[in-house]
């Protein structure tokens, strides 16, 4: 099976549909936000911005840490925002294998999980500004929405999903970072 990149909005459930692949489909589950710069978890800890040149060095090391997980495992799924779509442009240019599914859900159902979560618990306010940035994909791209219609339903679409995309392995062209 091919890389996959689940990637929108905050809230959208990205983890959960993760983890429902790992749980399910026997993927490696990868958490974006493992790569998380101090910076960052700063900025996001006081709702402050994340500027350019903080992303940039956090997507440089998540895209390292995928081509090494990438050279361990057949099936990998990375949850990550990817809030900018040269970010994403630039995932595909070093991993062109990688299959990025939008994880779409209602607006206030995402403002709900946001207030519930704990390590991150924004205000609506924060997630509006977060919400403001995420950039349309302008790459190609599979969608699943993550509503509140049962796990049974989630897991029939993934695998709808999965049977579309492209057997190619998650090790193809990987060449492990130094």
């Amino acid at each position: 099976m091919p890389l996959i990149i689940l990637f929108g909005p905050t809230g959208a459930g990205k983890t959960y549909v993760g983890k429902l692949l790992a749980k399910e489909f026997g993927y490696f589950f990868y958490d974006g936000d493992s790569d998380l710069t101090d910076e960052m978890k700063q900025a996001l800890h006081s709702m402050q911005p994340i500027n350019d040149q903080m992303r940039h060095r956090f997507i440089t090391q998540l895209i390292r840490s995928i081509e090494r997980l990438c050279y361990n495992h057949d099936k990998l799924v990375v949850a990550q925002t990817f809030i900018k779509d040269k970010y994403r442009r630039r995932l595909l240019k070093k991993l062109p294998q990688a299959k990025f599914i939008l994880v779409q859900t209602k607006t206030s159902l995402r403002y709900r999980r946001r207030r519930e979560r704990a390590d991150y618990p924004w205000n609506e306010t924060y997630v509006k500004t977060m919400d403001s940035l995420f950039e349309a994909p302008r790459i190609p791209y599979q969608t699943i929405t993550n509503d509140s219609n049962g796990t049974n339903n989630l897991k029939a679409d993934l695998r709808r999903l999965l049977s579309a995309l492209s057997p190619r392995s998650c090790k193809l062209n990987v060449v492990i970072p130094r």
